[in-house]
């Protein structure tokens, strides 16, 4: 056995001999996802409404904003075809198609409504909002005759729960976690310990002991990987669409990243006592606003661009995309782009402020 195998399997073995990096690590993981899929968030919240303009008349116009400034409404625009593929995927609730030639000089103008069959009672709000819009609408042209009706049908979407938001956005916080905390303060510890000053001197090449907390960690994160989806499709009934070699990939991707943040925040730190606050100064931000337990579209719009460009969020997102629409790398490759450009800056971070003692 060669001297990083050998390395790795101490490491492994370090770590899952200590009970705190075992429960940060595996258990907090599943205890946070349990807790808030069983609470169910999404049992009732705002509305998400399609509309498609085709008249572009003064008239649709003004339907249109009467909708998006009601405030139980979430209003996406958008073309026909988009907004029927966003219907079939669960991200809408309700579609209003308004036809071209919607004018209040016909004796009935129709607007078309489509309901998200697996979210009947969101889908009821949306289509009672919209009549009294048009109601609205012709109150205001004619003073009493009903210009405008509302023809509805059921459409069979994918049923979009909350968990299934929620399982990718924990797994990633795992990794992050494991990645930043597991191996600072690892290795804080045996610096301190006086253990990587015996290393740099022992016969064995520095270079095979950081591998082999790197392959380690790396191990880590592929097991928090399969028990957390495990869970959620076994108790939460979370339907992943995309690839479980997909995912893991993923995992490795991220836990790349945040292992390189890891030993950064090793190398700035003197003592666990300071590493503790540089770490959560790092992952607190992201834990609560890259999109783990709840979208980004309710951060003040600022904080939407900025949180965009967050490590946690592209590992988020990527992984959101392939268990909720089959998504795999080639369509995540921005979320790609986006960790391989903090792994590389991370990385060479590390490696220019990375101590032996």
């Amino acid at each position: 056995m060669g001297p990083t195998a050998a390395l790795t399997i101490v490491s492994l073995k370090m770590f899952f001999r200590n009970r705190q990096a075992v429960f940060f690590s595996f258990t907090m993981p599943l205890i946070i996802m349990v807790i808030f899929g069983v609470l169910n968030f999404d049992a009732f919240s705002e509305v998400d409404i399609g509309i498609v303009d085709e008249a572009q008349s003064p008239l649709s116009k003004g339907l249109v904003e009467a909708l998006e400034g009601n405030p139980a409404l979430n209003v996406h625009r958008g073309t026909r075809d988009e907004a029927i593929r966003l219907l079939e995927e669960g991200k809408l609730d309700f579609l209003a198609i308004v036809p071209a030639g919607f004018d209040a000089s016909l004796n009935s103008a129709k607007v078309e409504g489509l309901f998200n069959a697996n979210r009947p009672q969101e889908a009821q709000v949306g289509a009672t909002m919209l009549s009294r819009a048009l109601d609205d609408l012709t109150f205001q042209v004619s003073g009493n005759d009903r210009l405008f009706e509302l023809e509805t049908q059921e459409v069979n979407s994918r049923s979009f729960e909350y968990v299934d938001f929620l399982v990718p956005g924990i797994i990633a916080m795992a990794i992050m976690q494991t990645g930043i905390f597991g191996v600072a303060f690892a290795l804080i510890q045996l610096r301190q310990q006086g253990v990587l000053r015996r290393l740099r001197a022992a016969p064995v090449h520095p270079g095979h002991f950081l591998v082999g907390q790197i392959l380690s960690r790396l191990v880590v994160s592929i097991v928090q990987t399969l028990i957390l989806i495990g869970v959620g499709v076994l108790m939460l009934g979370v339907d992943i669409r995309g690839s479980l070699v997909t995912l893991i990939v993923l995992s490795l991707i991220g836990g790349g990243l945040f292992i390189s943040i890891g030993y950064a925040v090793s190398g700035f730190a003197r003592s666990e006592e300071s590493a503790a606050p540089i770490a959560n100064l790092i992952a607190l931000p992201m834990m609560f606003m890259s999109g783990v337990f709840f979208s980004r579209d309710s951060l003040p719009a600022v904080l939407q661009q900025i949180t965009e460009y967050f490590p946690l969020t592209y590992l988020a997102n990527s992984m959101r995309q392939v268990t909720t629409e089959g998504s795999g790398l080639l369509d995540v490759s921005g979320d790609l782009l986006g960790l391989a450009a903090w792994t590389i800056a991370c990385f060479f971070l590390a490696v220019r402020v990375f101590r032996w003692e």
